[in-house]
């Protein structure tokens, strides 16, 4: 049975000592993401790094931040109670590309008997204001 370049490329992968190091950090990576994320159910938090005892997360917002903050020595004690060295949080705000805009629908001139009807509606209107308003509306339609 022939090997795919996938599976070849993966067992390479794995016998490089960089890469299986690699690997085994992003294993606990996750590992620990799913720790945080079974402790605090509901906040969204992102593990950025972890070194030296110090849990670095992304947060989405501020807001996020400052109420984990609160609850900060309840939610080391959880992770320590899993298994992780945690002494200390930090909080890095998340950064996420700006929304695209999204196009605007194009608007269809009016048609010819709407700005018939807009133009004879300000021959009827009282209000000098509006009727001028009207007046110039139908004309800048009408063509």
């Amino acid at each position: 049975m022939k090997t795919s370049p996938q599976r070849a490329a993966i067992a390479w992968l794995r016998t490089e000592p960089a890469f299986a190091a690699l690997g085994e950090q992003a294993a606990r990576m996750a590992a620990l993401e799913r720790d945080l994320r079974s402790a605090l159910p509901g906040i969204t938090l992102t593990v950025v790094s972890f070194e030296r005892s110090q849990l670095v997360v992304g947060a989405q917002h501020a807001a996020v931040a400052a109420k984990v903050r609160q609850i900060e020595p309840s939610l080391i004690a959880s992770l320590q109670k899993r298994g992780w060295q945690v002494d200390a949080i930090r909080f890095k705000p998340h950064w996420r590309p700006p929304a695209v805009p999204s196009a605007r629908p194009v608007k269809e001139a009016p048609g010819a008997q709407a700005v018939a009807k807009v133009a004879a509606l300000a021959g009827q209107v009282r209000h000098t204001g509006l009727s001028e308003a009207l007046s110039r509306l139908a004309r800048r339609h009408g063509g």
